[in-house]
């Protein structure tokens, strides 16, 4: 149950977003990696190595354009899993090079009835000049409608998704958020208001947005029960996911381990001027549950192709 929380109120950085994969840890992942797509486009994304498409559920280009997917929970598991990867989604929207309209109106002639439940916020991150806000983002959902968010006209009407300067996504539709996100939203905006009164630091910033992620609220009166669909309800009320047992797990399953829960972390901050850093922490990537965190950091400006940095 993955979710992904994000907000343009930062004066110095007009985007913010910050997302937890929630998945088996045996599940074969790449870590966050860039490769070229084409006029000297680069895509800096994760992968899922599960299926034999290779997709994801999160990505960016050094063109400034960005996709973050998630599931969409169903109430009957078989149509959990399509026949086509909803991972290769994020990716055929960061290598298109139609218009974010017409990439939506021609993934609607495709058989998305063939695909999982999901929903995926998308756009080009484009700064503008003389608010340095960023220009509304996109959302499209198999199971719900489409929409824009962060539309930016002067608007204060909190109650309009379009129009909330922090939004939230996770398993559910998304005009109707689970506790989880209602929780999420809550605490970036608390934590954007004191970043700003204590004049924290990127570096203090990015802590503090980690430190989000890991928000922990998950019900431990059910978390040592065997009842894995139990388990499964009760995530949609915590950002941050330990790891679960699933009892019962068949030895040479790719995908399913033992362990299910909070794997990766990621964080984007656009600032002003146009850098965007991307900060992925690994937690977990098999069932041995004392690895040490994978972090890795890139920077880069979306206003210029070159100068790809990695720290």
């Amino acid at each position: 149950m993955c979710i992904a929380i994000a907000t343009t109120n930062h004066p110095d950085f007009p985007f913010i977003l910050l997302s937890n994969r929630d998945e088996f840890f045996k599940r074969p992942t790449m870590p966050v990696h860039f490769r070229s797509i084409e006029d000297g486009i680069k895509l800096l994304s994760p992968l899922d190595l599960a299926r034999p498409e290779h997709g994801t559920w999160i990505g960016v280009t050094t063109s400034g354009k960005v996709s973050v997917l998630v599931n969409y929970h169903e109430a009957d598991s078989a149509r959990a899993i399509g026949e086509i990867s909803r991972g290769i989604l994020p990716l055929d929207y960061l290598c298109s090079s139609e218009s974010d309209d017409e990439w939506r109106e021609n993934l609607e002639k495709v058989h998305l009835d063939k695909i999982g439940g999901f929903t995926l916020l998308y756009g080009q991150l484009k700064l503008n000049p003389e608010t340095a806000k960023i220009d509304h983002l996109h959302i499209v959902s198999n199971r719900g409608e489409h929409g824009k968010v962060f539309q930016s006209n002067g608007l204060k009407n909190k109650d309009d998704i379009s129009y909330k300067p922090t939004f939230g996504l996770s398993n559910s539709l998304y005009n109707e958020p689970w506790k989880k996100v209602e929780i999420g939203e809550g605490l970036l905006d608390k934590l954007i208001d004191e970043s700003i009164d204590h004049g924290y630091s990127q570096e203090e910033l990015v802590d503090k947005c980690f430190e989000l992620l890991s928000y922990d609220t998950y019900d431990r009166n059910i978390i040592d029960s065997k009842d894995f669909e139990k388990k499964i309800v009760a995530l949609r009320d915590s950002v941050f996911i330990p790891p679960l047992i699933r009892a019962g797990v068949q030895r040479n399953c790719l995908a399913v381990g033992k362990y299910y829960g909070t794997r990766t972390q990621t964080i984007i901050l656009l600032d002003k001027t146009g850098h965007l850093n991307y900060y992925e922490k690994n937690i977990h990537n098999s069932d041995d549950l004392v690895e040490e965190d994978m972090v890795a950091h890139y920077k880069f400006s979306i206003l210029h192709q070159n100068g790809v940095m990695k720290r």
